[in-house]
């Protein structure tokens, strides 16, 4: 974990450019108990393509979600990186999504990708780093929460 917020952490800080949000986009939650942070590749010339299948196809399904909690889209121009920290209430509601429903979404946004960037390649925009960081505020609330239940 400590190797991956290490690779993660200076691409994150270093990402100042927000992708403007669709409209169905959530705010990710500052009280989500895990976040999921996704690394992609993606071009100026793809921004467009992305933005409208992440909007497309993982937007609805996320909201469909228990435990969903929020994401945000983040692109590094400098770099033509993209990453998505997606907020849920605990790794237990993350890991309870069933892998084969993450797979069929995973290949409709494909689909939508292929179609829209004219790429016939099976995946258009390859995660090149996947992992999960826990927000210092949920840390700093469980701690608090353990420091005053051994003061009573």
């Amino acid at each position: 974990m400590s190797a991956l917020l290490a690779l993660l952490l200076p691409l994150l800080l270093s990402l100042v450019t927000l992708v403007a949000p669709a409209s169905a986009l959530r705010p990710l939650d500052p009280a989500a108990g895990v976040v999921e942070v996704l690394q992609m590749p993606v071009a100026t010339a793809q921004q467009g393509c992305w933005r409208q299948a992440e909007q497309q196809i993982w937007e609805p399904w996320l909201e469909k979600q228990s435990g969903y909690r929020g994401r945000e889209l983040l692109w590094d121009p400098e770099r033509q990186q993209a990453v998505v920290l997606v907020g849920w209430a605990s790794q237990a509601a993350w890991d309870a999504i069933p892998a084969t429903s993450i797979s069929r979404t995973e290949a409709r946004f494909d689909g939508v990708l292929r179609r829209c960037l004219g790429n016939g390649a099976s995946k258009p925009l390859p995660l090149q780093r996947t992992g999960s960081l826990q927000p210092l505020l949920a840390n700093a609330e469980s701690n608090a929460s353990k420091s005053d239940s051994q003061n009573q």
